[in-house]
């Protein structure tokens, strides 16, 4: 039952890169979204909205790109070096990976053991075919509720489907105009928050939930190097598309972070990183979900991050929740810590190496709740150089 589910982080400010003493890592849990990958349907929006044909991908729709691969895999070195009192160099790591049947969360898997552990063989773990409940765990909630759970998209849409448009007009007006200069058909389209049953879960309809899909394909399109002439047909420059894509966690503002719908599709994700952090199966463990997840576990947490050149709350391809077990080493007690970390859209576009010296952007979470029992309260913070 998701009341009685206990899920309270003791979440102080994250580890510094270099720890200070005398915290000492035990464990870690990663939460990350996969790699860099293609729009999932061809063509990625209705031709009514975007008309112009949109560039070619040289995999199927949704997969795992090579680029993608590759920043997923330079990001693994980073935090192989991050994490280098739990997996020291020399010797294969204690590592577990566990990713969402999909292919790209697979390859990303993959991609991951690679950068993290590339001597080694890694087992990277998911269900056989199907849903995984982990990473869809609404269609096995029993207690959702579809009328309180509009009822609260509604309040985080500002009180109806068109408010967030109207609040953003600039912002959907310049959408319009990449998608199809002159045109209308985007901004007409009929706005719609639903929420009917477990087989129809929290969906938005319209301009907010086509604007989201828009403005993640041309983040896509930049983030795996395509020519800047084929981003968003060349109507988009880099400042655009981190414009636009404030429209992504907007659609997730509404569908996924309200408590009473987190509350139902993250709670297997939360016991899970619980029982990770609790009784952990190795020293650093991944597990390789979507955005999504994110957004829902997000919404669970009240946590909230802004960094990497990205909009608040957005969560791009290869980003993570991070959660840390550490003790202190004087007095034996226990904390647990938290931060996320993502790659800047210039360190995926061009494969960046990461190292301590030149990071990926990481921001520390703050304590969304009380501590588990028997944690003692959490340390006084540590500040963390972030990028």
């Amino acid at each position: 039952m998701i009341k009685r589910l206990t899920l309270a982080f003791a979440l102080s400010c994250a580890p510094a890169l270099a720890q200070a003493a005398p915290l000492v890592m035990d464990d870690a849990v990663l939460l990350m979204r996969h790699g860099v990958r293609p729009p999932t349907h061809e063509p990625a929006l209705d031709p009514a909205i975007a008309p112009d044909a949109w560039p070619a991908w040289d995999i199927a729709p949704g997969d795992l790109t090579a680029h993608g691969a590759q920043a997923v895999s330079l990001v693994a070195a980073f935090d192989r070096t991050y994490f280098s009192t739990l997996a020291p160099p020399g010797a294969c790591p204690s590592l577990t990976i566990y990713a969402d049947v999909d292919e790209r969360n697979v390859k990303t898997g993959h991609a991951y053991a690679a950068g993290f552990a590339p001597d080694c063989s890694i087992t990277v773990g998911h269900a056989a075919a199907g849903q995984d409940p982990l990473f869809s765990g609404l269609d096995d909630e029993t207690n959702f509720d579809p009328k309180a759970a509009k009822t609260a998209m509604l309040q985080a849409a500002g009180g109806s489907a068109t408010a967030p448009i109207t609040a953003n007009a600039a912002l959907f007006q310049k959408l319009q105009n990449i998608l199809a200069p002159g045109g209308t058909t985007f901004l007409a389209l009929p706005s719609k928050i639903s929420a009917k049953s477990l087989a129809k879960p929290p969906k938005l309809s319209g301009p907010i939930a086509e604007g989201s899909s828009a403005a993640e394909d041309f983040l896509l399109e930049y983030l795996n190097d395509k020519p800047m002439r084929d981003v968003a047909w060349g109507r988009a420059s880099k400042a655009d598309i981190a414009a636009l894509l404030a429209l992504h966690p907007l659609a997730y503002t509404i569908t996924a972070r309200p408590k009473i719908i987190a509350r139902a599709t993250a709670a297997a994700l939360a016991q899970r990183i619980v029982t990770l952090l609790t009784n952990p199966p190795a020293k650093v463990n991944v597990l390789v979900g979507h955005d999504t997840n994110i957004a829902e576990l997000g919404g669970l947490l009240n946590l909230h991050w802004s960094l990497g050149g990205y909009p608040t709350d957005d969560p791009p391809p290869g980003g993570a929740l991070v959660f840390i077990r550490s003790h202190d080493s004087s007095t034996g007690a226990v904390y647990i810590t938290a931060f996320y970390r993502v790659q800047t859209m210039d360190q995926i576009r061009n494969l960046t190496p990461l190292t301590l010296q030149t990071p990926p952007a990481i921001e520390p979470l703050p304590s969304p709740a009380a501590a588990i029992p028997p944690l003692p309260p959490p340390a006084p913070c540590r500040h963390s150089q972030n990028s």
